[in-house]
């Protein structure tokens, strides 16, 4: 019986790629049908009538196609603090828990989809310009979302079998019974009867909780900036229970504004919400840009950019750490991400400066520091899913990201000229200068990516694209040299669809519980309640300020930034307006000091990222000790950002839209 499992579980996963890859491909000729769009209005001045319909309608279906393939491929955002300080038997079973969350998360999203479909049949709601029934479309997304419920029932058995036979081999209980039940429930097929078991616990769980709100209610709606403190660390808890954070929000939410506003209505939230982000046509660019970083990976244009950094920086002492630096740069304008940042020219960067002679510290450094630049260069993922969750302008966010970038490259490349000539072991001396004729080679080799960031960038400043429009090019832009150099064969296509896939699938998840969370956070009035606090503290708002970048800090030692981004800004954001800042300028601000946090000692993540990388001849106290300077460059860039706002905010002022 529990080898037909794996067949299933196999099989499962195998299908929802092939429904993934459905979902990306129309999400790739999506971005196609964005640049017919650019070239019409252009060329003829007549754009494609309705075509943001198409986008709203079609990007809904599409990304709803990723779902299932991020459920068989067991993807999403934790907090794993507790994995490594946890015996396998407990670890097994919350793991087990958090596939049972999900399940549960998934039926009522897709019950809560149904009904919202069911809603759009009966008004009978279409679109205004191609007059196209909604319905069908949303129908089609509940159903993408119940094969996703259908996949994550799977992982969900292979879970129980997984903590029983966890259970076995170490001698211990699983719920209770003694080892020996549990290794006869693994083979005389009595498993079932434990994942019903579960299954029957859970719906009382359910049940019970639906009573305790009712009983509750009346009490939470006397005090809701209380309720709001008590699910917020509810929230954390989950999520340190190895939960994924996005569904921990999602219950905190639906719990909350339960207690405060009724079971349906909250419910209803979480349909609608989802279906409102499904189908916002801005969000849009977040699968565009994720396809931009996988393809342009995949056609080697890492390798470009760091052969191009080199050609220009190679002759300087610590030419290739420099070079490591500018390649990190032109990569995270490819990626928009620090951990992918880290890793693909980690991986180039890290045996060539160690094979010439670069100490451990410099090298590992270099590397950690310059993936931080994945998520501040422009086009950011982490600014992208600011901007949406707080209704701030992506453009404007992306051109302000610009010049604390070049400060951050320009004190990272600093630091590493002070640090070799402090330490001169630190790197050999300088070799010959790169000939005229070499750069030339170097700039031609790289021209794809000079091309793809300028067009981006460039059209977004000059009001030439929309945001939308820049993320097609550049989508589209980084299928067709993937295509043209020859690297989509030999499952590079689908190594390519399969990050996407989870990518987008994670993202969407951590958003459907951000945005329930945070109108729970909200009608709570938890933020009003810490502005009256703090503005009770008589701090001034620079106090404010620094308080809050302490604690962003010591997240982002050990979580990534989405998570700290969406968890904080129901919170935080209220309070920054009140304060008097800009947020378009805390947007930058948020992104830089967790990203510092990436490399800060001792639980930064891009420090463990190069650890696994380098392998176990490099001790961990070498990587901190790497890392230490740009720690310090990035407290310098911190402070030059925080008194001078101008610094983020005059760019984005000259912009042409």
């Amino acid at each position: 019986m529990l080898e037909l499992l794996d067949r299933i579980d196999r099989r499962t996963l195998l299908y929802m790629r092939r429904v993934a890859l459905i979902g990306v491909t129309g999400i790739l000729l999506i971005g196609a049908g964005t640049i017919v769009d650019v070239l019409s209005r252009f060329l003829f001045n007549a754009p494609l009538t309705g075509f943001n319909e198409i986008i709203e309608v079609g990007m809904a279906v599409a990304i709803a196609a990723t779902f299932p393939g991020g459920a068989s491929g067991r993807v999403n955002i934790r907090m794993d603090l507790l994995a490594a300080r946890i015996g396998p038997v407990s670890k097994a079973r919350l793991e087990c828990a958090s596939a049972m969350f999900l399940f549960v998360f998934y039926v009522f999203l897709t019950w809560q989809l149904a009904q919202h479909s069911a809603d759009l049949q009966e008004r009978g709601a279409a679109t205004v310009f191609l007059e196209w029934r909604k319905a069908p479309f949303m129908w089609a997304v509940a159903v993408a979302i119940g094969v996703c419920a259908c996949a994550q029932f799977i992982v969900f058995l292979v879970s129980v079998r997984d903590m029983l036979e966890t259970a076995r081999e170490h001698g211990a209980s699983a719920l209770g019974a003694a080892s020996a039940r549990v290794a006869a429930a693994l083979t005389d097929g009595t498993f079932y009867l434990w994942a019903l078991g579960v299954l029957v616990l859970t719906v009382l769980v359910v049940y019970g909780l639906e009573q305790g709100i009712l009983s509750f209610s009346r009490t939470a709606q006397s005090a809701p900036p209380t309720i709001g403190i008590v699910l917020f660390f509810v929230m954390w808890f989950l999520s340190l229970m190895l939960i994924p954070i996005g569904v921990s929000m999602a219950f905190a939410g639906v719990v909350g504004a339960g207690l405060l506003m009724g079971i349906p209505q909250a419910l209803n939230v979480l349909g609608t919400e989802a279906a409102s982000y499904l189908t916002n046509d801005q969000l849009a660019v977040l699968p565009m840009f994720l396809l931009m970083g996988s393809f342009a990976s995949a056609a080697g244009l890492s390798r470009d950019i760091y052969d191009l950094a080199f050609a220009f920086f190679g002759h300087l002492r610590g030419g290739l750490a420099l070079a490591t630096i500018g390649g990190c740069a032109g990569f995270g304008a490819l990626t928009g991400s620090s951990v992918a940042t880290a890793a693909t020219i980690g991986q180039a960067a890290l045996p060539e400066m160690r094979g010439r002679g670069y100490s451990a510290e410099l090298a590992t450094g270099s590397v950690a520091a310059g993936g931080t630049l994945g998520q501040l260069v422009p086009p950011s993922t982490a600014l992208v899913l600011y901007a949406i969750l707080t209704e701030e302008s992506i453009g404007r966010l992306f051109i302000a990201a610009v010049i604390p970038a070049v400060i951050a490259v320009i004190l990272y490349m600093a630091t590493i000229a002070i640090v070799v000539r402090v330490f001169p072991n630190a790197a050999p001396v300088t070799t010959e200068r790169a000939q005229i004729a070499e750069m030339a080679r170097a700039v031609r080799k790289a021209w794809g990516v000079l091309a793809l960031v300028g067009l981006v960038l460039g059209g977004i400043y000059g009001g030439v694209f929309t945001v939308n429009e820049a993320a097609s090019v550049g989508a589209v832009g980084a299928f067709l040299f993937a295509l043209f150099r020859g690297k989509l064969g030999g499952g590079n296509a689908w190594r390519v669809m399969g990050e996407v896939t989870r990518t987008t699938a994670m993202i969407y998840n951590l958003i459907f519980g951000a945005v329930t969370f945070s109108f729970f956070i909200g009608i709570s009035g938890l933020p009003d309640f810490l502005t009256t606090t703090i503005n009770a503290m008589e701090l001034s708002p620079l106090g404010v300020i620094c308080v809050l970048l302490i604690i962003f800090l010591a997240l982002g030692t050990v979580m990534d930034s989405f998570p700290v981004m969406v968890i904080t800004i129901p919170i935080v954001t209220p309070m920054i307006t009140h304060i008097g800042y800009d947020l378009v300028w805390w947007g930058i601000i948020n992104v830089c000091v967790v990203e510092t946090g990436a490399i800060t000692p001792p639980f930064g993540i891009n420090i463990f990222i190069l650890k696994g990388i380098q392998g176990g001849d490099v001790p961990m106290g070498t990587v901190y000790r790497g890392v230490l300077p740009f720690c310090i460059a990035d407290m310098i860039k911190l402070a030059l950002l925080v008194l001078f706002p101008v610094l983020a905010l005059w760019l984005p002022s000259t912009m042409f839209t």
